[in-house]
Protein backbone atom coordinates (compact mmCIF):
# COMPACT_ATOMS: atom_id res chain seq x y z
CA UNK A 1 0.00 0.00 0.00
CA UNK A 2 1.39 3.38 -0.88
CA UNK A 3 2.87 6.41 1.59
CA UNK A 4 -0.38 8.60 0.78
CA UNK A 5 -2.79 5.43 1.61
CA UNK A 6 -1.03 5.22 4.83
CA UNK A 7 -1.00 8.69 5.55
CA UNK A 8 -4.64 9.42 4.68
CA UNK A 9 -5.65 6.19 7.05
CA UNK A 10 -3.61 8.04 9.71
CA UNK A 11 -5.12 11.56 9.21
CA UNK A 12 -8.82 10.02 9.25
CA UNK A 13 -7.63 7.80 12.15
CA UNK A 14 -6.98 11.10 14.14
CA UNK A 15 -9.94 12.58 13.12
CA UNK A 16 -12.19 9.62 14.29
CA UNK A 17 -10.59 10.11 17.57
CA UNK A 18 -11.42 13.48 18.16
CA UNK A 19 -15.05 12.80 16.98
CA UNK A 20 -15.16 9.46 19.20
CA UNK A 21 -14.17 12.44 22.10
CA UNK A 22 -17.02 14.06 21.09
CA UNK A 23 -19.45 11.21 21.02
CA UNK A 24 -19.50 9.90 18.09
CA UNK A 25 -19.46 6.44 17.28
CA UNK A 26 -15.27 5.22 16.45
CA UNK A 27 -14.88 3.18 13.50
CA UNK A 28 -14.06 -0.27 14.16
CA UNK A 29 -13.03 -1.88 11.25
CA UNK A 30 -15.71 -4.28 10.94
CA UNK A 31 -15.91 -6.79 7.59
CA UNK A 32 -18.89 -7.37 5.92
CA UNK A 33 -18.98 -10.15 3.43
CA UNK A 34 -20.75 -9.83 0.03
CA UNK A 35 -23.20 -11.93 -0.37
CA UNK A 36 -24.12 -13.17 -3.68
CA UNK A 37 -26.60 -12.57 -5.47
CA UNK A 38 -27.82 -14.68 -8.56
CA UNK A 39 -28.59 -13.70 -11.71
CA UNK A 40 -30.07 -15.86 -14.04
CA UNK A 41 -30.33 -14.61 -17.87
CA UNK A 42 -33.41 -15.35 -19.52
CA UNK A 43 -33.16 -17.20 -22.89
CA UNK A 44 -34.94 -14.35 -25.10
CA UNK A 45 -32.63 -11.83 -23.43
CA UNK A 46 -29.33 -14.14 -24.38
CA UNK A 47 -31.46 -14.64 -27.86
CA UNK A 48 -31.09 -11.15 -28.42
CA UNK A 49 -27.18 -10.61 -29.04
CA UNK A 50 -26.45 -7.25 -29.87
CA UNK A 51 -25.86 -6.67 -33.47
CA UNK A 52 -22.12 -5.49 -34.26
CA UNK A 53 -23.03 -2.28 -35.62
CA UNK A 54 -25.06 -1.62 -32.31
CA UNK A 55 -22.15 1.11 -30.92
CA UNK A 56 -22.13 3.21 -33.90
CA UNK A 57 -26.30 2.88 -33.83
CA UNK A 58 -25.52 4.83 -29.83
CA UNK A 59 -23.27 7.05 -31.07
CA UNK A 60 -25.36 7.91 -34.09
CA UNK A 61 -28.24 8.85 -31.71
CA UNK A 62 -26.06 11.06 -29.30
CA UNK A 63 -23.43 12.50 -31.89
CA UNK A 64 -25.67 15.56 -33.26
CA UNK A 65 -25.19 17.00 -29.74
CA UNK A 66 -21.58 15.98 -28.75
CA UNK A 67 -19.17 18.06 -27.71
CA UNK A 68 -15.50 18.44 -28.96
CA UNK A 69 -13.87 14.90 -28.21
CA UNK A 70 -10.71 16.81 -27.43
CA UNK A 71 -12.34 18.07 -24.14
CA UNK A 72 -10.89 21.79 -24.88
CA UNK A 73 -14.12 23.17 -24.28
CA UNK A 74 -13.75 25.42 -21.33
CA UNK A 75 -12.62 22.57 -19.51
CA UNK A 76 -9.59 24.31 -17.63
CA UNK A 77 -10.11 24.51 -14.16
CA UNK A 78 -13.34 22.59 -13.85
CA UNK A 79 -13.86 19.64 -11.64
CA UNK A 80 -15.46 16.07 -13.42
CA UNK A 81 -18.84 14.81 -11.94
CA UNK A 82 -18.22 13.26 -8.44
CA UNK A 83 -17.90 9.45 -9.65
CA UNK A 84 -17.96 6.80 -6.55
CA UNK A 85 -17.78 2.71 -6.29
CA UNK A 86 -20.22 1.00 -4.58
CA UNK A 87 -19.28 -0.26 -1.14
CA UNK A 88 -18.22 -4.16 -2.32
CA UNK A 89 -15.75 -5.46 -5.04
CA UNK A 90 -12.85 -5.74 -2.32
CA UNK A 91 -13.48 -2.86 -0.49
CA UNK A 92 -16.17 -4.69 2.14
CA UNK A 93 -12.91 -6.94 2.74
CA UNK A 94 -11.40 -3.53 4.34
CA UNK A 95 -11.92 -1.45 7.36
CA UNK A 96 -13.97 1.73 6.63
CA UNK A 97 -10.74 3.86 7.06
CA UNK A 98 -8.77 1.78 4.88
CA UNK A 99 -10.86 2.01 2.13
CA UNK A 100 -11.70 5.84 1.95
CA UNK A 101 -8.20 6.14 2.07
CA UNK A 102 -8.01 3.67 -0.87
CA UNK A 103 -10.73 5.99 -2.30
CA UNK A 104 -9.34 9.22 -1.98
CA UNK A 105 -5.94 8.03 -3.20
CA UNK A 106 -7.43 7.48 -5.92
CA UNK A 107 -9.97 10.14 -7.17
CA UNK A 108 -12.85 8.82 -5.98
CA UNK A 109 -15.44 11.43 -4.44
CA UNK A 110 -17.51 8.72 -2.18
CA UNK A 111 -19.46 5.53 -1.79
CA UNK A 112 -22.57 3.85 -2.50
CA UNK A 113 -23.30 1.76 0.77
CA UNK A 114 -25.43 -1.44 1.53
CA UNK A 115 -27.79 -0.97 4.26
CA UNK A 116 -29.99 -4.20 3.87
CA UNK A 117 -29.59 -5.16 7.48
CA UNK A 118 -28.22 -4.40 11.36
CA UNK A 119 -24.75 -5.26 10.15
CA UNK A 120 -24.84 -2.92 7.56
CA UNK A 121 -26.25 -0.33 9.25
CA UNK A 122 -23.51 -0.49 11.83
CA UNK A 123 -21.00 -0.13 8.76
CA UNK A 124 -23.03 2.96 6.93
CA UNK A 125 -22.81 4.53 10.05
CA UNK A 126 -19.47 4.57 10.22
CA UNK A 127 -19.37 5.79 6.59
CA UNK A 128 -21.17 8.95 7.79
CA UNK A 129 -19.10 9.64 10.66
CA UNK A 130 -15.78 9.78 8.19
CA UNK A 131 -17.59 11.61 5.81
CA UNK A 132 -18.70 14.19 8.55
CA UNK A 133 -15.06 14.31 9.16
CA UNK A 134 -14.17 14.94 5.96
CA UNK A 135 -16.80 17.41 4.27
CA UNK A 136 -17.23 17.80 1.06
CA UNK A 137 -13.64 15.81 0.54
CA UNK A 138 -16.02 12.24 0.93
CA UNK A 139 -19.60 11.34 0.49
CA UNK A 140 -21.48 8.94 1.04
CA UNK A 141 -24.24 9.40 -2.36
CA UNK A 142 -26.52 6.49 -2.13
CA UNK A 143 -27.17 3.27 -0.26
CA UNK A 144 -28.88 0.44 -1.63
CA UNK A 145 -30.58 -2.44 -0.35
CA UNK A 146 -32.83 -5.45 -2.03
CA UNK A 147 -36.26 -7.25 -0.49
CA UNK A 148 -37.06 -10.52 -1.33
CA UNK A 149 -40.45 -11.21 -0.98
CA UNK A 150 -40.32 -14.66 -0.12
CA UNK A 151 -37.93 -13.88 3.16
CA UNK A 152 -39.43 -10.59 4.10
CA UNK A 153 -43.21 -10.17 2.72
CA UNK A 154 -44.34 -6.61 2.34
CA UNK A 155 -43.03 -6.00 5.87
CA UNK A 156 -40.81 -2.00 5.56
CA UNK A 157 -39.58 -2.67 9.02
CA UNK A 158 -35.88 -2.63 7.37
CA UNK A 159 -36.82 0.16 5.21
CA UNK A 160 -37.58 2.15 8.04
CA UNK A 161 -34.22 1.47 9.53
CA UNK A 162 -32.51 2.21 6.93
CA UNK A 163 -34.66 5.41 6.10
CA UNK A 164 -34.09 6.83 9.95
CA UNK A 165 -30.31 6.20 9.48
CA UNK A 166 -30.20 8.35 6.80
CA UNK A 167 -32.78 10.74 8.46
CA UNK A 168 -30.44 14.17 8.02
CA UNK A 169 -27.56 12.70 5.77
CA UNK A 170 -26.93 12.70 2.95
CA UNK A 171 -27.37 10.43 -0.13
CA UNK A 172 -30.57 8.64 -1.93
CA UNK A 173 -31.48 5.28 -1.14
CA UNK A 174 -31.86 2.59 -4.09
CA UNK A 175 -34.49 -0.16 -3.74
CA UNK A 176 -34.87 -2.94 -5.37
CA UNK A 177 -37.49 -5.72 -5.09
CA UNK A 178 -37.23 -9.72 -6.27
CA UNK A 179 -41.14 -12.30 -6.13
CA UNK A 180 -39.10 -15.58 -7.11
CA UNK A 181 -42.73 -17.05 -6.10
CA UNK A 182 -44.59 -14.30 -8.20
CA UNK A 183 -46.70 -14.17 -4.99
CA UNK A 184 -46.84 -10.49 -4.97
CA UNK A 185 -49.28 -8.29 -7.03
CA UNK A 186 -48.73 -5.09 -8.74
CA UNK A 187 -51.00 -3.45 -6.41
CA UNK A 188 -49.53 -5.21 -3.07
CA UNK A 189 -45.90 -4.02 -4.14
CA UNK A 190 -47.53 -0.33 -5.55
CA UNK A 191 -49.01 -0.10 -1.56
CA UNK A 192 -45.65 -0.99 -0.32
CA UNK A 193 -43.80 1.13 -2.21
CA UNK A 194 -45.97 4.13 -1.17
CA UNK A 195 -45.49 3.21 2.60
CA UNK A 196 -41.89 3.31 1.92
CA UNK A 197 -41.73 6.53 0.20
CA UNK A 198 -44.53 8.51 2.47
CA UNK A 199 -42.19 7.82 5.28
CA UNK A 200 -38.76 8.32 3.51
CA UNK A 201 -40.56 11.95 2.77
CA UNK A 202 -41.35 12.76 6.27
CA UNK A 203 -37.63 11.87 7.13
CA UNK A 204 -36.58 14.08 4.12
CA UNK A 205 -35.08 11.17 2.23
CA UNK A 206 -34.65 10.73 -1.02
CA UNK A 207 -35.81 7.34 -2.40
CA UNK A 208 -35.23 5.54 -6.09
CA UNK A 209 -36.63 2.61 -7.83
CA UNK A 210 -33.58 0.33 -8.38
CA UNK A 211 -34.28 -1.25 -11.92
CA UNK A 212 -32.34 -5.47 -11.58
CA UNK A 213 -32.19 -8.21 -13.69
CA UNK A 214 -34.41 -10.69 -12.77
CA UNK A 215 -36.15 -8.23 -9.63
CA UNK A 216 -39.12 -6.60 -10.59
CA UNK A 217 -38.33 -4.03 -12.55
CA UNK A 218 -35.48 -4.98 -14.12
CA UNK A 219 -35.07 -2.45 -16.46
CA UNK A 220 -35.91 1.62 -16.67
CA UNK A 221 -38.51 1.38 -19.22
CA UNK A 222 -40.61 -0.66 -17.09
CA UNK A 223 -39.81 1.10 -13.51
CA UNK A 224 -40.66 4.77 -14.43
CA UNK A 225 -44.24 3.61 -14.62
CA UNK A 226 -44.26 2.90 -10.84
CA UNK A 227 -42.44 6.19 -10.09
CA UNK A 228 -45.20 8.23 -12.19
CA UNK A 229 -47.73 6.62 -11.19
CA UNK A 230 -46.79 7.12 -7.08
CA UNK A 231 -45.92 10.55 -8.42
CA UNK A 232 -44.05 11.81 -5.27
CA UNK A 233 -41.60 14.62 -5.60
CA UNK A 234 -38.85 12.65 -3.53
CA UNK A 235 -39.63 9.18 -5.29
CA UNK A 236 -37.51 8.78 -8.85
CA UNK A 237 -35.36 6.28 -10.42
CA UNK A 238 -31.50 4.98 -10.71
CA UNK A 239 -30.53 4.27 -14.85
CA UNK A 240 -27.85 0.94 -13.98
CA UNK A 241 -26.09 0.33 -17.78
CA UNK A 242 -25.24 -2.92 -16.39
CA UNK A 243 -28.68 -4.23 -15.69
CA UNK A 244 -30.23 -2.36 -19.11
CA UNK A 245 -27.96 -4.46 -20.88
CA UNK A 246 -28.36 -7.46 -19.05
CA UNK A 247 -32.45 -7.00 -19.85
CA UNK A 248 -31.94 -6.82 -23.25
CA UNK A 249 -32.62 -2.82 -23.72
CA UNK A 250 -29.54 -2.34 -25.43
CA UNK A 251 -31.05 -0.74 -28.26
CA UNK A 252 -33.50 1.46 -26.51
CA UNK A 253 -30.95 3.00 -24.31
CA UNK A 254 -31.64 6.57 -25.69
CA UNK A 255 -35.43 6.11 -25.90
CA UNK A 256 -34.74 5.02 -22.07
CA UNK A 257 -32.72 8.11 -21.01
CA UNK A 258 -35.60 10.56 -22.63
CA UNK A 259 -38.62 8.62 -21.06
CA UNK A 260 -36.88 9.21 -17.28
CA UNK A 261 -34.85 11.99 -17.22
CA UNK A 262 -37.32 14.10 -15.57
CA UNK A 263 -37.47 11.53 -12.65
CA UNK A 264 -33.46 10.65 -13.08
CA UNK A 265 -31.59 10.27 -9.16
CA UNK A 266 -29.11 8.31 -10.11
CA UNK A 267 -26.70 6.61 -12.94
CA UNK A 268 -24.42 3.65 -12.63
CA UNK A 269 -21.78 2.42 -15.54
CA UNK A 270 -19.24 0.05 -15.80
CA UNK A 271 -17.08 -1.52 -18.38
CA UNK A 272 -18.10 -4.53 -20.54
CA UNK A 273 -17.27 -6.77 -23.33
CA UNK A 274 -18.91 -5.98 -26.09
CA UNK A 275 -20.79 -8.09 -27.38
CA UNK A 276 -21.60 -9.67 -24.03
CA UNK A 277 -20.10 -12.90 -23.59
CA UNK A 278 -23.62 -15.25 -23.60
CA UNK A 279 -21.66 -18.55 -23.31
CA UNK A 280 -23.29 -18.79 -19.94
CA UNK A 281 -25.27 -16.99 -17.29
CA UNK A 282 -22.41 -16.43 -15.18
CA UNK A 283 -19.86 -15.50 -18.10
CA UNK A 284 -23.01 -13.03 -19.57
CA UNK A 285 -22.65 -10.88 -15.81
CA UNK A 286 -19.03 -11.21 -15.43
CA UNK A 287 -18.76 -9.59 -19.31
CA UNK A 288 -20.66 -7.23 -18.32
CA UNK A 289 -18.76 -5.51 -15.28
CA UNK A 290 -15.49 -4.63 -15.74
CA UNK A 291 -13.51 -1.94 -14.84
CA UNK A 292 -13.92 1.44 -17.55
CA UNK A 293 -10.03 0.60 -18.68
CA UNK A 294 -10.95 -2.66 -19.56
CA UNK A 295 -14.36 -1.45 -21.55
CA UNK A 296 -15.22 -2.16 -25.24
CA UNK A 297 -18.93 -0.64 -24.41
CA UNK A 298 -18.95 2.86 -26.01
CA UNK A 299 -19.73 4.92 -23.55
CA UNK A 300 -18.59 7.71 -24.61
CA UNK A 301 -22.09 7.86 -26.37
CA UNK A 302 -24.19 6.81 -23.28
CA UNK A 303 -22.37 9.25 -20.99
CA UNK A 304 -23.44 11.61 -23.98
CA UNK A 305 -26.78 11.05 -24.10
CA UNK A 306 -26.87 11.29 -19.91
CA UNK A 307 -25.25 14.81 -20.23
CA UNK A 308 -27.61 15.73 -22.55
CA UNK A 309 -30.97 14.95 -21.00
CA UNK A 310 -29.73 17.88 -18.10
CA UNK A 311 -28.69 15.17 -15.34
CA UNK A 312 -25.57 16.59 -14.03
CA UNK A 313 -25.56 14.58 -10.72
CA UNK A 314 -22.77 11.94 -9.63
CA UNK A 315 -22.47 8.78 -11.57
CA UNK A 316 -21.43 5.43 -9.59
CA UNK A 317 -19.16 2.38 -10.74
CA UNK A 318 -20.41 -0.85 -10.79
CA UNK A 319 -17.53 -3.06 -9.22
CA UNK A 320 -19.78 -6.28 -8.37
CA UNK A 321 -17.06 -9.07 -8.00
CA UNK A 322 -14.26 -7.33 -8.83
CA UNK A 323 -11.46 -8.39 -7.02
CA UNK A 324 -7.91 -6.41 -5.85
CA UNK A 325 -9.59 -2.70 -5.34
CA UNK A 326 -6.28 -1.20 -5.00
CA UNK A 327 -5.62 -2.39 -8.75
CA UNK A 328 -8.78 -1.64 -10.75
CA UNK A 329 -9.56 1.51 -9.15
CA UNK A 330 -6.53 3.03 -10.22
CA UNK A 331 -7.12 2.52 -13.74
CA UNK A 332 -10.92 2.95 -13.56
CA UNK A 333 -10.51 6.84 -12.32
CA UNK A 334 -7.76 7.33 -15.46
CA UNK A 335 -10.85 6.40 -17.58
CA UNK A 336 -13.42 8.72 -16.18
CA UNK A 337 -11.51 11.65 -16.44
CA UNK A 338 -10.68 10.91 -19.72
CA UNK A 339 -14.47 10.51 -20.38
CA UNK A 340 -15.12 13.78 -18.51
CA UNK A 341 -13.21 15.57 -20.65
CA UNK A 342 -14.34 14.07 -24.02
CA UNK A 343 -17.65 14.48 -22.92
CA UNK A 344 -17.53 17.48 -20.45
CA UNK A 345 -18.81 15.98 -17.66
CA UNK A 346 -18.19 18.84 -15.14
CA UNK A 347 -19.80 19.79 -11.54
CA UNK A 348 -20.64 23.15 -11.62
CA UNK A 349 -24.83 21.86 -12.43
CA UNK A 350 -24.13 19.17 -9.99
CA UNK A 351 -27.60 18.58 -8.64
CA UNK A 352 -26.52 16.22 -5.95
CA UNK A 353 -25.77 19.62 -3.84
CA UNK A 354 -28.65 21.59 -4.83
Amino acid sequence: MSAHIYLSQFLLQVLLIVLSAQGVCAIDGQRHVDKDVGVIVPDQIRNQTTPSSWNDQLRDASSHRLLPADGTQSSAGKKCLPFFPYSFGGLDEMSVVDSVALLQSTGHAGIAVRAGNDADRKRLAQYYDVSQAQGDKFTVFATFMSHKFKKLGTSIKNHKATINAMAGREGVLWVFFRDDNGDISPAELEKMVRKIVRFADRKGVRVALYPHVNNIYSNALDGIKLVEKINRSNFGIVLNLNHELLAGKFSELAQTVERIKHKLFGVNISGARWPLDDSSDSAMIRSSVLALDENEFDLKSFLSLIKNSGYSGPIGFLNYKLEDPEYYLQGNIEAWRKLCSEVQLYEEDNIFNQ
